[in-house]
């Protein structure tokens, strides 16, 4: 290992490697594209079917993205919650009111929009919870990470608490995964809760240790060992669950309940591997990744919209070309969203994040004084 800078300070080194962080951002989106898009194109059975656990990669880097505030970074608690709220809350809604929009002209029933308007839409059921977009699921566990941040930040700040964080998490997802398994799945509160918070904590901690790992600026062979083994075990996932699909991963002790923990921990181990190893990227893939990454919240919510509206255009709505399109569709949406609307707003947040935050000092001193 090269030498440890402390972990109380934001490392220069991880910070002009966002580029890296954004890349991966993409690629877990694309891969979500590609596990629901595949059966337009109709590709044979391969590892990649298991591209849907992109999403494990998103709860990763949401942890690694984070980890600074529990090695000493201050936390702004009210700057932070508009920074939050104006990046997911405005085109989330836009991506409902899109799949709302849809469901009405096709001819079905709009329902349950107050409930995923408040993201309470996966505590009842699975048909709620995918009622306009089986991508929805995914964003109320990341909003209950940002809503417990602060507190986790003050109870389990620094090194040895963050072990312990880590190892409650752990516990309690199998804890969940033991109580499920012992009902027969019948146990609805269980089973809700590994979709939620209690279930998922320890993928987006397993993102801050990935940082942890990064801020040590490991030696190329130390990374190429983490790659290897993230590898591995994502390949080693990935072909059980070509050869038998949800069957295999249910019948197996080890495998059920803990597909996402376990592919959180693969690429938890390739994300430690990757961050900072490259010093100085091409401009070329600087910029592809950074255009990628800006767009991968858009890709990830309406993917899912783009085959609706493009079938009634299409006799078969299916087959490479139908997917090509679908994907083309989707890159151009999420493009236009970004630019004139996720952006703009993202951007009017941070100018009011700043404003918040250089109005605090001042109050303070009234305080003092």
């Amino acid at each position: 290992m090269a030498n440890s800078p402390s972990p109380t300070a934001c490392p220069r080194q991880i910070a002009e490697n966002d580029w890296s962080i954004e890349l991966l951002r993409g690629l877990a989106a694309l891969m979500v594209v590609y596990a629901h898009y595949r059966v337009f194109g109709g590709a044979p059975p391969s590892v990649l079917d298991f591209s849907f656990s992109g999403v494990d990669l998103f709860f990763v880097i949401s942890g690694f993205v984070f980890a600074p505030y529990f090695y000493g970074k201050k936390l702004d608690i009210g700057p932070f919650f508009i920074r939050r709220l104006l990046r997911i809350y405005p085109l989330y809604v836009v991506a409902l009111g899109l799949y709302a929009a849809l469901r009405h002209v096709n001819g079905q029933g709009v329902e349950h929009l107050l409930e995923h308007l408040l993201f309470l839409h996966t505590l009842k059921s699975k048909e709620i919870a995918f009622y306009y977009n089986p991508a929805f699921w995914s964003l109320p566990p990341e909003v209950e990470f940002y809503l417990v941040l602060p507190a986790l930040c003050t109870l389990f700040r620094g090194e040895r608490r963050v072990g312990i964080l880590v190892a409650l998490a752990g516990l309690t997802h199998l804890g969940l995964v033991a109580a499920l398994s012992g009902s027969d799945g019948t146990n609805r509160a269980v089973e809700i809760s590994m979709f939620h918070l209690p279930g998922v904590l320890a993928e987006f901690l397993l993102g801050t240790l990935a940082w942890r790992a990064a801020l040590l600026q490991p030696r190329s062979a130390i990374r190429g060992l983490l790659l290897l083994a993230g590898g591995t075990l994502w390949a080693t996932l990935a072909v059980i669950f070509m050869r038998g699909g949800d069957a295999a991963i249910e019948s197996s002790w080890w495998l059920r309940g803990n597909v996402g923990i376990l592919s959180a921990l693969a690429y938890a181990l390739v994300v430690a591997a990757l961050v900072g190893w490259i010093k100085t990227a091409p401009p070329a893939l600087r910029a592809a990744s950074l255009w990628i990454g800006n767009l991968s919240f858009g890709i990830y919510l309406f993917h899912n919209a783009m085959p609706i509206a493009l079938s009634p255009f299409v006799e078969a709505p299916s087959g490479a070309l139908f997917a090509t399109a679908c994907t083309a569709g989707t890159l151009i949406l999420s493009y236009l969203a970004h630019c004139f609307w996720e952006e703009p707003l993202r951007q009017w947040g941070r100018k009011q994040a700043k404003q918040m935050q250089a109005r605090t000092p001042c109050r303070r001193h009234r305080m003092n004084g």
